[in-house]
Parts: structure tokens; C-alpha cells; sequence
């Protein structure tokens, strides 16, 4: 099992796989992937180490599938890269003496350009034996390799490249590119499969491998650096740093969701009441043991003028309250000082993280809080009056009934979010011959259209409308809804102070579920999207498509190829799935007389 590779001299965490000569073309040619992990906490490591460790997999996995398919091509760095790695054939010189010779015929070009005027340590190569060499005879030779080395760099093969790499440092690309790509033209007269790729890239190539091997004079380059400094040397560390100047930096930095920020600053200002505004170095672990102790004592609920308290006082009158608060929600006010008291060791403000390892009972990330609706449940949901009796449409709330109505049958028929659901546009509502479908994505299609956002990448994707949405009504509702001036497919949705627009849906939604289906907490509005996914999968659809219709990341690398949206497949895709539990007919009979441009003026049908 991959763990992460320590650094013997610095402690220093790093992900470090080899990769399989068969499949180094795919990287560029590299031996190995090797990325730091920035930390030397073990336990810091274990999710960026998780993250590389998937993404190498998957990376590796499209490699073999490229190599199976014979697609697998050499790339410029692959093909450099053998050169400067390969051993040694028919007694010439190995790829890192290769690599080295290289790097002399570098030296040589720009030995007698360099104008910085440091110190040198060692003489330009130009001025040795090496000026009227002939480089392709050497690759044959060792022996006129090792005496190049000699005579020049003194014998000491590591000080080899040290003209050109202070030409890097100081002169402009005119000076040393031309040099490089005397080297890349002489490299792909010798390797014929460089010969597939132009100079350039060639030498793009080549200096890449070379910056690799030979980064520069670090005591010279030290010294250079300094120079540079526009302010003393000095500490990153921030000892005085307060939990909302904190904030604020994560904020700017992180760019949070209005949702998250509204949290964090939330949690902030608890601990703040808890313990004081104090340093964020002052900040230890049983401080926030011990505020994760009393945040515990508060109940699940508590009425909303009370919210407001500060939290000190939530806790001394509700403390004693039951059902507790759930380790879901006392992990999401921890884990947001974690977060930030993350961030700011990483920004080095911190000597320490002591954030680290603070354990919330009876959390786990894999706990199930939701579950799918069983085909009797969906039957009951369906056949309530919101659906087949519209003249019970007659509810106070902003959020109308129609908005409910529509929301509900597009949610069980194509597994979308709410909040994805509820900020489709008109424009986003769209025909492929027959097939109607949403074009769900945070872009909008009219220059003045209202702002939308997608959970993550995958979430953009064309979700076709069932059938049996268009036999009740939907596209006659849409197009009430565009000759009464309306831009979205649910005008009643507003945006709440965070960017939601479902919230208050959200809550009246439930309120039905548990009136007419169940009160097992478990039955949400986001039931149907797990009751969508266990349906696709009773039909036998693929996970492929199961996942591109509900705008879930694609597990496997071979998902991946050709991972487009095809509508018209998916449309035939989704009408396997057997929604029979619902009375279709039913509805489609209640709604069959209603005229959608009185009931959006009125929010009811006609009585």
C-alpha cells in the first residue's frame, strides 16, 4: 500500500510513485511522480496524500488503456528523457553522461557570452579543450568524456552546467536560446523517434530535464536572491493575529460559497463569546476540546429568536435540551476552526497546528442520514392532493403550489438537486427534435441572466425531461410562463442572503413528505435522488450514464472516454427505468384542463 515517502535530511513529506517504463510516455517520460505534500505531519498528509494517490491511479489507469488501444504515443519528454536516462549501449556513454555532455555543449556556447561578472569558480568551457570538440564522437568515447570533465571542471562532474545556468539567470532568451537548440537539432539527428517532433518542442523538452537535473548554483543563486529582497528577512510568523482577522484572510483566499463563509463566520463568532478574542497562536488543543464539549450540550433545535444568542447564552438556556445537537452538525462547528486554524499553518502564521486531531463522537463520513423511497412511498407521495386534486392549490406560502408541483416530478424523474432544479432558466429548456431537456450549468444563456452555480465540474451536464413531464403539461407551463414575462421556470424562487434559492421550498417540500409519506427522518426531498439512482440501477443502466444524468463524478478512468452527454441516448436510457409506482394517468387527468397562465397570475386554478 502507496504511504507517503519521507525525505531522510528534512523530514519533508512527499507523494512518490514510479511509474511503469511501459507507460512513461503517457508522463512525459518521468521514472517517477514525485509532488510535496508541504507539511511533515503525518496526519496532515493523509488527505493531500489521498487526493495525488487517486489522481496517479487514475492518470495510470488511462496510461495501460492508451497503451491497450495502441494510442500510446512518445511524447518530446519521453523521448528526451530516454536519452538523458537510458544505460549505455555498445560501450558509449550512459543517458546521464549523455545528459552532462549536453551540458557542456552548453557551457561551451555561452561561455564566452556571460556578462554578469560573478565570481568563477570554475572556467567557462569554452576556454578549454572542449572549444573545437567534436561532440558526436565523444558519445562513442567515455574516456574523451571523463577527460573533458577533467580538464575543464577540475574532475568534478557536479559543477558541470554552471556557465549556462548563470546565462539562464542572467541574459535574455536571445542569448542561450539559440544554443539550446543547436543541442535539441543534434539530439534528434541521433534518436529517431525524436524525429516525429520539431526542434522546439525538442528543446522545450530538453530544458525541462535539464532545469531538473541542474537547477542552478544554490549558493550563488542564494546570494543573487538576497539582493533582490525589497525588506529584511523576517518571520511569516503572526503571533498577533485575532480569529476574525483570520477569517477574513481564509475568506479572500479561499473564496468561499456565501453558505460556507455564513458558517465559518458563524462558528468564529462562538468560540470568540467561548473563549475570548485571543490570539489564533494562543489557540491550543484543550481550548477547543472544551469548547467542543459545550457546543455538545445544545439541542438538535431551539426556537429562531434564540439562534440569535450569543453562545454562551444558547448553552445556559438549552443546554439541558434534548435530542443533542448531531455529530454532523457539531463536527461542522469544529471543522470550520479547524479549517481555519489549517490555513493559517500553512501560510507558516503558525508554528503549529493545533487543530489536528480534534475527534468528534459518533461522526463518520460514511453515515447514512438518507435513504431512497420504496415504490409504495412514491405511490403514496403521488397520489396526495398536491398532484391530483389542483384545486387544493391554495397555499398561503411565497413558494406557490404549481412551483412544488413541478419540482417534485422533475427531481423523481431525473435524480437533479433542488437547488440545481430551481434555478434553471427558460433559456435552459431545450429541444433535440422530439427530446426535451435542461441544460443544467453555472453559464447563463441570456447576456442579463440571473447568476446560477453548479455543486462541482460534473454537475454541468443536459438532463432530458421524461415523457410523461411533457404528457401533464410541461412544456405548456413553460410557455405560460414566457408569455406572462417570466426568465425562470420558477419566478417565485428568490435568492436568500447566502445565494439559495430553494430554501424555503426545501422546508415546505418536506413538510409534504412527512404529511403524506412518512416522518422517518430519513425521507427527504433528497430521497429521490438516491430513489432515482436505486431505480437506474433495478434497470440495469450504467453507471456511466446513471452518473451523467445525475451529475455524479465518473469513478473509473474508462468512464471517462467519450464522456459527452449523447441526449438522445440518454433519453432512451432513462425511459427504462420503471416509474409505474406512480398514477401517471392520475395526474395527467387532473391537470388536463387547467390553464397555466391563470393559474401563475393567480397561483390556483379556476374553481
Amino acid at each position: 500500500m502507496a504511504t507517503p515517502f519521507a525525505d531522510p535530511r528534512t523530514g519533508q513529506l512527499y507523494f512518490r510513485r514510479a511509474i511503469p517504463e511501459p507507460l512513461r510516455a503517457a508522463f512525459g517520460g518521468m521514472r517517477e511522480r514525485k509532488i510535496t505534500l508541504g507539511t511533515k505531519d503525518p496526519v496532515m498528509a493523509k488527505e493531500p496524500f489521498a487526493r495525488l494517490n487517486a489522481e496517479f491511479e487514475r492518470d495510470l489507469a488511462e496510461a495501460r488503456h492508451k497503451l491497450a488501444e495502441g494510442t500510446l504515443l512518445p511524447t518530446p519528454g519521453a523521448v528526451v528523457r530516454r536519452w538523458c536516462e537510458s544505460a549505455p549501449t555498445n560501450g558509449g556513454l550512459s543517458g546521464q553522461q549523455r545528459l552532462l555532455l549536453t551540458l557542456m555543449e552548453l557551457d561551451a556556447g555561452v561561455g564566452g557570452r556571460f556578462s554578469a561578472n560573478p565570481k568563477q569558480i570554475y572556467p567557462p568551457a569554452i576556454t578549454g579543450p572542449a572549444v573545437n570538440t567534436d561532440w558526436n564522437a565523444v558519445l562513442d568515447e567515455p574516456s574523451r568524456f571523463a577527460g573533458i570533465v577533467t580538464d575543464v571542471y577540475g574532475g568534478e562532474a557536479e559543477q558541470v552546467g554552471t556557465n549556462w545556468i548563470r546565462s539562464l539567470w542572467h541574459e535574455s532568451g536571445n542569448a542561450w536560446h539559440p544554443h539550446l537548440l543547436q543541442a535539441a537539432e543534434r539530439l534528434r539527428r541521433f534518436v529517431p523517434e525524436a524525429q516525429r517532433f520539431s526542434t522546439e518542442e525538442i528543446a522545450k523538452a530538453l530544458l525541462a530535464v535539464l532545469d531538473e537535473q541542474r537547477p542552478a548554483d544554490e549558493d550563488f543563486n542564494r546570494a543573487r536572491l538576497a539582493k533582490r529582497r525589497h525588506r529584511p528577512n523576517r518571520s511569516r510568523l503572526r503571533p498577533n493575529m485575532r480569529l476574525k482577522q483570520l477569517f477574513d484572510e481564509w475568506e479572500d483566499g479561499n473564496k468561499p460559497r456565501p453558505q460556507t463563509a455564513l458558517e465559518y463566520r458563524a462558528s468564529v463568532d462562538d468560540f470568540i463569546d467561548f473563549a475570548g478574542d485571543i490570539p489564533v497562536s494562543a489557540i491550543d488543543a484543550d481550548l477547543l476540546f472544551d469548547y467542543r464539549d459545550e457546543a455538545a450540550r445544545l439541542p438538535s433545535t431551539m426556537p429562531r429568536a434564540d439562534r440569535a444568542l450569543p453562545f454562551r447564552a444558547r448553552v445556559e438556556k438549552h443546554g439541558g435540551g434534548t435530542p443533542k445537537c448531531s455529530p454532523a452538525t457539531l463536527k461542522k462547528r469544529i471543522g470550520a476552526l479547524q479549517a481555519l486554524l489549517t490555513y493559517a499553518f500553512q501560510q507558516r502564521w503558525t508554528a503549529s497546528n493545533n487543530g489536528v486531531g480534534i475527534t468528534i463522537i459518533g461522526y463518520s463520513k460514511t453515515n447514512k442520514n438518507r435513504r431512497s423511497l420504496e415504490d409504495h412511498e412514491l405511490t403514496l407521495l403521488f397520489a396526495c392532493p398536491l398532484f391530483v386534486d389542483p384545486r387544493s392549490w391554495n397555499s398561503p406560502s411565497r413558494i406557490s403550489d404549481v412551483t412544488i408541483f413541478w419540482l417534485f416530478l422533475i427531481a423523481a424523474t431525473t435524480g437533479a438537486r433542488l437547488e440545481e432544479v430551481g434555478q434553471v432558466a427558460l433559456a435552459d429548456i431545450r429541444r433535440d427534435g422530439d427530446i426535451v431537456y435542461l441544460d443544467i450549468s453555472d453559464y447563463a444563456l441570456l447576456e442579463d441572466g440571473e447568476e446560477k452555480s453548479v455543486k462541482n465540474p460534473e454537475s454541468r451536464r443536459l438532463v432530458p425531461v421524461h415523457a410523461n413531464l411533457v404528457a401533464i403539461g410541461f412544456l405548456a407551463y413553460c410557455n405560460a410562463l414566457a408569455a406572462a414575462g417570466h426568465r425562470q421556470l420558477f419566478p417565485d424562487l428568490k435568492e436568500n442572503k447566502v445565494g439559495k434559492k430553494t430554501k424555503e421550498a426545501s422546508q415546505r417540500i418536506n413538510r409534504i413528505v412527512d404529511r403524506y409519506v412518512s416522518k422517518d427522518k430519513r425521507l427527504v426531498f433528497y430521497s429521490l435522488r438516491h430513489t432515482f439512482k436505486a431505480k437506474g440501477n433495478e434497470a440495469n443502466l450504467t453507471s456511466k450514464t446513471l452518473n451523467q444524468i445525475c451529475g455524479h463524478a465518473l469513478v473509473h478512468v474508462g468512464e471517462q472516454y467519450g464522456s459527452e452527454p449523447r441526449i438522445r441516448n440518454l433519453y432512451r436510457e432513462l425511459h427504462r427505468i420503471d416509474f409505474s409506482c406512480i398514477d401517471w394517468e392520475a395526474i395527467r387527468q387532473a391537470v388536463s384542463g387547467l390553464n397555466w397562465s391563470e393559474v401563475l397570475r393567480r397561483g390556483k386554478p379556476d374553481d
